[in-house]
């Protein structure tokens, strides 16, 4: 998987540069006001235009408050965040991710919003354990902007035909064999699946399928060689028989559902995030659905609720309550949640999302009724991952294109991986 890498705190002034104009990202302010903030976010040219329609109606709810926001793609937004923090100049606002959540708190960049203005932040009506996930070392440097959970998203009539439904619940072995006779109908032009060694979220349910976590509390690596190996075993045999992808076809995926081997048509299933789901339909054209992960003996699913994204404010912000007031909108306003809709997943709050699950029709009725499925086989979030794990994804990534290629055998590539892994939780 190529991907631009995320640099640190002391990015060049080149990038600095590159990525403050409107080449890099999108920009839009709204409004006059008596206080002005600042607020960004990754995502699309289509979140973008919902989230700066929920801004709008954040201003007209609070005309004193103007909001100057901008957005970009994931690695761009994270080069730029990096780059204005290095500077001392961080959005009043912003989007984080779990993988960099202890980085970013850790250097003390985020508010605590158990603190100050951030107890404006009201989390009342948000499942606990979900809003637990925002807390890092006893201080709350994050609250979930949304909630979403792994996923397959697959063509069902190619499933079908195979003699596979997903939707019910398949093991390994037998998501093996069906994925096998998918490519098989089509001369393997197409493959069942695109090839999930390269990623993290897998290996992640994966291990929590055999009562493991990726990484532990204190911040090390939770899993062993052996783990690696096998899951690494799993993916190989998939790609092997051809129910995967090919290297080439792995390694020019970059995560966008429009430029992944599903949303082009070479594959027929993919491990990634529920609501992403309208945009692989639309990206492959197809009827596509959405089930769970495929399971071990034990039938345990390894899924929970996970935090799509954050919301945080910065430490450095000279407007910390006008910033703790956006952030408690985007968390507990009907109206704000209506507008987002699912597209970064379902809303934080319980009550409002029973609210919008009443009434959802299309992809949205089908996320909230796949949510609602799993809700009561869903476990224990994971701790907070430690600074570096955005680097362990890229490592991962980097290792298993190795073995995909042919230049690397399993166990060659496990040891370069466990050495450069434990130096970068060093």
């Amino acid at each position: 998987m190529r991907r631009t890498r995320v640099r640190g705190f002391g990015a060049v002034a080149a990038i600095a540069l590159l990525l403050s104009g409107t080449a890099a990202c999108g920009s839009d302010s709204g409004g006059g006001g008596d206080v002005s903030i600042t607020f960004a976010w990754w995502g699309s040219d289509g979140r973008a235009n919902l989230t700066k329609q929920a801004v709008e109606l954040f201003q007209k709810k609070n005309p004193t408050i103007k909001v100057q926001t901008s957005f970009a793609a994931y690695a761009a937004y994270w080069e730029k965040l990096a780059t204005q923090t290095a500077g001392g100049k961080p959005p009043d606002v912003l989007n984080v991710d779990t993988r960099y959540l202890a980085e970013y708190g850790g250097r003390s960049v985020l508010a605590d919003l158990n603190q100050g203005a951030g107890k404006a932040v009201s989390l009342a009506d948000v499942n606990p354990e979900l809003a637990a996930t925002g807390v890092y070392q006893g201080k709350r440097y994050a609250v979930p902007w949304a909630q979403n959970t792994p996923a397959m998203l697959y063509d069902p009539a190619a499933f079908t035909a195979a003699g596979a439904d997903p939707a019910k619940g398949l093991t390994w072995d037998q998501y093996a064999e069906a994925t096998t006779k998918v490519g098989a109908a089509s001369g393997f032009a197409a493959r069942g699946v695109t090839d999930f060694g390269i990623l993290d979220t897998p290996l992640e349910i994966w291990l929590r399928q055999q009562g493991k976590q990726f990484y532990t509390p204190d911040g090390k690596l939770g899993f062993t060689a052996g783990d690696l190996r096998g899951y690494w075993q799993l993916a190989s045999r998939f790609r092997d028989t051809k129910a995967a992808s090919p290297a080439d076809v792995t390694a020019s995926y970059n995560t966008s559902p429009e430029q992944s081997p599903l949303g082009k048509k070479l594959t027929s299933s993919e491990f990634a995030y529920d609501n992403l789901l309208p945009a692989y339909r639309k990206a492959n054209g197809k009827n596509l659905n959405v089930a769970p992960y495929p399971t071990g003996a034990n039938g345990d699913l390894g899924q929970y609720r996970r935090p799509s994204m954050f919301l945080s404010v910065s430490a450095r912000s000279q407007q910390q309550e006008a910033a703790a007031k956006l952030v408690d909108f985007f968390v507990n306003d009907a109206d704000a949640a209506k507008i987002l809709g699912t597209d970064r997943g379902l809303a934080p709050n319980l009550k409002i999302r029973a609210q919008l699950a009443a009434g959802a029709t299309g992809d949205d009725k089908t996320l909230y009724a796949y949510e609602a499925a799993l809700e009561p086989k869903l476990g224990a979030a994971p701790p907070v991952p430690p600074k570096g794990a955005g680097a362990i994804q890229k490592l991962l990534q980097r290792t298993y294109e190795e073995i995909a290629f042919g230049r690397l055998g399993i166990d060659d590539a496990v040891t370069r991986f466990m050495s450069e892994a434990d130096k970068t939780l060093a």
